[in-house]
């Protein structure tokens, strides 16, 4: 049998008490956020970094760091492979002029050098031995010549006795017409003999001119093979200090490979790595501070990269001449670029909190424990200062610890 049972009466009321508890809870959540946003909180001094606005010239420079290197360097190649048998000095070390850097050997070569000398050898002997021969040609021939010099001289005085006698009668016409027809053949053998002597002197000079070229051309690869030789032996070209030297024991370099690259150590220039939102700030001629080991060194800018590479700007400052005795290429430096120079500005040390905007809000030291947020408007940053536009006067002091999630929510502070 179904049994009715009536309808329950708090339900409404329950729906009711629900309501009112969460209007409660609201309630309680504005209250807490109204009493934490006009709440005072108190921060110890010792956590907070104090400046004092100042009011007087300010230098505006670029801060940089990079390397020194030689504004001379000189590359030292050989013209000669071979295999590293010796390294005698290494990157770092200062070398004077002649100085041995390594030792090359190249079997090779020696083998080459042994047979030129024995070519060269060879072609002297043979020009000696053509200097004999050709004196022995020119006896045989002069021999041949006085040979035909004496008979013209007898039939020239045959010629002369014959004449007279074949006025006479004595002697026929016809004998004396033979002796006057060999006097006139052995004038034209001699005349050929002493054309063919002339000939043979000219042909002898020319033999030895040839073969003495040989000589001198074999002399001068000879000499050329020793200088290859000798170039075995890597030395220093001037004073320097060795920059670089990537070769080790028993590695073989071929002819004109790389061997060591060497610096001026009295002319150096920084090459300083500049941030490339600062770059355009940068132009020739403009003095930079170098720090070399706590010494300040006073350069110019020469040389300004146009290239942007990994989001840097590379500038080159010449340095003097006149430097502390520990400087070398490839040491680290730092240096500050100098732009202009403000007579009269207000500046503090920049804030934590700031980056590149103009604008900012910082807490103003009103007394010994009060603090006032206030908009600031800065202008030109350089290095640690900032230029304060507007905002803030010189003598008064700010916070300029990294506050800024209370800046965003307008927090009153307190130092304890």
């Amino acid at each position: 049998m179904d049994i009715n049972l009536p309808p329950r009466q708090h339900t409404k009321a329950r729906k009711y008490r629900w309501f009112l508890a969460g209007l409660a809870c609201l309630i309680l959540s504005l209250a807490v956020f109204w009493y934490q946003s006009n709440s005072v909180m108190g921060v110890a001094r010792h956590s907070l970094i104090i400046d004092t606005a100042k009011r007087g010239p300010l230098t505006l420079q670029v801060e940089a760091f990079g390397k020194l290197k030689s504004a001379r360097q000189q590359i030292i190649t050989t013209p000669s492979a071979g295999i590293i048998v010796e390294v005698v000095r290494k990157a770092g070390q200062s070398v004077k002029k002649g100085e041995v850097i390594a030792t090359l050997k190249n079997d090779d070569l020696a083998l080459q050098l042994t047979q030129m000398q024995q070519q060269l050898e060879a072609l002297k002997i043979q020009y000696e031995i053509d200097k004999i021969r050709q004196h022995r040609e020119m006896l045989t021939e002069q021999a041949t010549l006085d040979r035909m010099m004496g008979k013209l001289s007898t039939l020239q005085i045959r010629y002369r006795a014959q004449h007279e006698l074949a006025k006479q009668g004595i002697v026929s016409q016809f004998s004396f017409l033979q002796t006057q027809a060999e006097r006139d053949s052995m004038k034209r053998r001699i005349g050929s003999a002493q054309a063919r002597m002339s000939q043979l002197h000219t042909m002898h000079s020319k033999e030895l001119a040839i073969t003495k070229n040989k000589v001198s051309l074999k002399e001068l690869e000879l000499v050329a093979l020793h200088r290859k030789v000798a170039a075995l032996t890597i030395r220093a070209p001037s004073d320097g200090v060795i920059e670089q030297m990537p070769l080790a024991v028993g590695e073989n370099v071929q002819s004109g490979g790389y061997i060591a690259s060497i610096g001026n150590q009295k002319e150096l220039t920084a090459v300083l790595q500049v941030a490339q939102s600062e770059a355009q700030k940068i132009k020739l001629g403009q003095r930079v501070k170098v720090m070399i080991r706590n010494t300040e060194v006073a350069a110019f800018v020469t040389r300004i990269d146009p290239v942007v590479t990994n989001h840097s700007v590379l500038v080159e400052a010449a340095l003097p001449s006149d430097l502390p005795t520990s400087t070398m290429p490839k040491m680290s430096v730092e240096a500050a670029i100098i732009i202009e120079n403000l007579q009269d500005v207000v500046y503090i040390r920049r804030p934590s909190s700031q980056s590149t905007v103009q604008n900012g809000r910082l807490y103003r030291v009103l007394g010994a424990d009060r603090l006032e947020l206030i908009n600031v408007e800065f202008g030109e940053q350089t290095g640690r200062y900032i230029v304060v536009e507007q905002g803030l006067q010189a003598g008064q002091s700010v916070i300029i610890s990294d506050l800024n999630h209370l800046v965003q929510q307008s927090t009153t502070l307190e130092m304890q």
